[in-house]
Order: C-alpha cells, then structure tokens, then sequence
C-alpha cells in the first residue's frame, strides 16, 4: 500500500487528497466513483523519507 496525492479537475475547480491504494489505478478509480462529472482524474505517489 502506498499514499497518493490524487487530483481531481472539475467545472468548480481542482481538489487535491492523500489516498492510500494498492496502485495508481485503484486511486483513479476511487477519485471516478467520488467525482463522477470530474473533467480530469490523476495520482502521483507521494515520496518521502520511508517511501524512497
């Protein structure tokens, strides 16, 4: 399991969330089903010190 910084693009704006999934995929998918009119969906991992 690994955190990620999902954004999420909608008509109102951008909304950025840390999630934890298995991949980046399962992150996209959750942030679809939470946001279903958003514009544009995507998650980069977060790295830090224990993560590398």
């Amino acid at each position: 399991m690994r955190t990620y910084l999902v954004t999420v693009v909608t008509d109102e704006g951008a909304t950025r969330f840390p999630a934890i999934h298995a991949g980046a995929a399962d992150a996209i998918q959750q942030a679809m089903a939470l946001f279903p009119g958003a514009r544009a969906v995507g998650a980069k991992p977060i790295r830090n010190r224990t993560t590398g």
